[in-house]
């Protein structure tokens, strides 16, 4: 088990996933991805959400890691943002978008 940490940040990113790929990218994000960003240090407790909201494009999730400064996440961005953004472009196209954004938790 993790260890929980004080959350300071949240990167949150919200995907747009399309039906047709949406089995093979769920067993990507939970086997590779989740795994591979836990393994740059820069971050800690990964939470999936399915948003629950209807989508006629696809199916719509939420990932977060919880990150205690500031300082880790531009790390994060620095050396590993590019390659991991590539490779889920390289795998997926525009059957998945994404984009990125960084919470600050105040209560």
């Amino acid at each position: 088990m993790q260890k929980k940490i004080e959350v300071m940040i949240v990167f949150n990113t919200t995907y747009l996933v399309s039906a047709e790929i949406h089995d093979t990218w769920l067993q990507w994000i939970t086997c590779q991805y989740i795994p591979d960003m836990l393994s740059t240090q820069c971050f800690a407790e990964p939470r999936l959400f399915k948003v629950l909201v209807e989508e006629t494009e696809g199916i719509t999730y939420s990932l977060q890691f919880s990150a205690r400064t500031v300082a880790q996440v531009r790390e994060w961005q620095n050396k590993h943002k590019e390659r991991q953004e590539s490779q889920q472009k390289d795998m997926f196209g525009e059957s998945v978008l994404f984009f990125s954004t960084y919470l600050k938790e105040i209560v």
